[in-house]
């Protein structure tokens, strides 16, 4: 029935779109489809960081687009990237001069380096200048370890993995912090996110999309966003408000997301 020669619908052009894991089986999809239907086109929204070489991804530009919604953990999100936060946390916690309740106690306070009473040097030692203690050494001998499996392992372990296609960031433009808010009134699976992270999300946010390139999801970024920016309805929302803003939303809402380019800011490229 589709095929591009003899089906009924040979003029019909694909689109294959999904979130999450959706998107993360899209992209394949689209990419299988390809040859055989020139005219696919895929919406990958939120999708996995884990999903293509460098290579591959970058072939995928030209029928394969991502949407990635501010801090959102999954896009980012690779052995690698894994990997590098892990070892990034176990080095602040070697750079530590307080006691760690008093750095929770400063992170709960929400409060900016500038309104502390104390300053960074007060809480952490300098990178180059972390004193001899047992976690320390410990430390050392896991990352020569961790140094030594490295170079030992094959290659095709080494791969770096990315998003597929070319990006939108949605990049969060203003936030009115008025603690959790549902919207249309009803219960959202992400409001059991919000309780677990203590993060908040209201629909005051303001939202704008740019160009990205996929090194800009090249590292986890540590936020009380970095879960419930994954979840649908409030990509849903993000997503609904650009729209709105770029005048791609018609009377039944439907949302055209290839009807307008969005701008470029920041490090995006055009």
């Amino acid at each position: 029935m589709l095929d591009k020669e003899t089906g009924r619908y040979k003029d019909y052009a694909f689109r294959v779109q999904g979130h999450s894991l959706g998107a993360g089986t899209a992209a394949p999809v689209a990419l299988m489809l390809r040859n055989q239907h020139p005219k696919v086109a895929c919406l990958c929204y939120a999708p996995p960081g884990g999903l293509f070489n460098k290579e591959l991804a970058i072939r995928c530009k030209d029928f394969i687009t991502s949407y990635v919604l501010s801090t959102d953990l999954v896009p980012r999100i690779s052995a690698r990237t894994v990997t590098l936060l892990r070892d990034e946390v176990l080095r602040a916690i070697a750079r530590i001069k307080v006691p760690k309740r008093q750095l929770v106690e400063v992170h709960r306070s929400q409060k900016k380096i500038n309104e502390l009473p104390c300053g960074i040097s007060d809480l952490l030692y300098d990178g180059d200048k972390v004193p001899d203690s047992e976690f320390k050494r410990q430390l050392d001998r896991f990352n020569k370890l961790q140094e030594d499996r490295y170079v030992n392992r094959a290659e095709d372990t080494k791969i770096s993995l990315y998003p597929p296609g070319r990006f939108v960031h949605l990049v969060k433009t203003k936030s009115k912090d008025e603690g959790r808010v549902l919207l249309q009134g009803r219960f959202m699976m992400s409001d059991v996110f919000n309780c677990v992270t203590c993060d908040r999300f209201a629909p005051q946010d303001q939202f704008a999309p740019r160009w990205a390139d996929m090194e800009d999801f090249d590292s986890i970024v540590v936020a009380s966003t970095l879960v419930s920016d994954h979840m649908i309805e409030v990509n849903e929302y993000a997503l609904r408000q650009v729209a709105e803003a770029f005048g791609v939303v018609d009377d039944a809402l439907h949302v055209d997301l290839h009807a307008s380019r969005p701008p470029s800011a920041g490090t995006g490229s055009d």
